[in-house]
């Protein structure tokens, strides 16, 4: 089931909304990507937190 998630765009500061399946991958982390309205770029979400992926990554 579709979850809505909510996270910070790192390229604007706004929060953003969407609809994501979570889930567990078998190593742990899972990435999907995400067209983001609010800035118009691509992000990756962890499918486990919901949370995009941080430029140590």
């Amino acid at each position: 089931m579709a979850e809505l998630i909510v996270f910070r765009c790192p390229q604007t500061g706004m929060n953003v909304q969407t609809h994501l399946e979570k889930q567990q991958g078998p190593e742990g982390r899972s990435f999907k990507c995400f067209a983001c309205p609010a800035c118009t770029r691509l992000h990756f979400i962890d499918l486990a937190s919901g949370q995009p992926m941080s430029r140590e990554r």
